[in-house]
């Protein structure tokens, strides 16, 4: 669920540069297991992409490409606040 989670964060911050991503909901289903020692490898396909929300499928297979977790994980995008002006000048 971790891998997923930041593959989908890593998706929105590519497509939104100079904002914020916040997970606010991820939920996955564990269909195999994965031996030990094993590689595996996340794709995220990008769902929906709203002003705020991005929603993403993240699919994650074992090296011989058989279905290990399937992840959902919604993103909300915000943009960063700015520092508040603490030396008494105007800007």
């Amino acid at each position: 669920m971790a891998l997923a989670e930041n593959i989908a964060g890593v998706g929105s911050l590519a497509l939104c540069p100079g904002k914020i991503s916040v997970g606010i909901n991820v939920s996955g289903s564990h269909v195999k297991a994965v031996m030990e020692g094993d590689v595996v490898e996340a794709t995220a396909t990008l769902l929906h992409k709203g002003r705020t929300l991005h929603t993403w499928q993240v699919d994650i297979r074992n090296s011989n490409q058989e279905l290990i977790s399937t992840v959902s994980v919604t993103n909300y995008i915000i943009k960063p606040q700015s520092a508040p002006n603490t030396s008494g000048k105007s800007k």
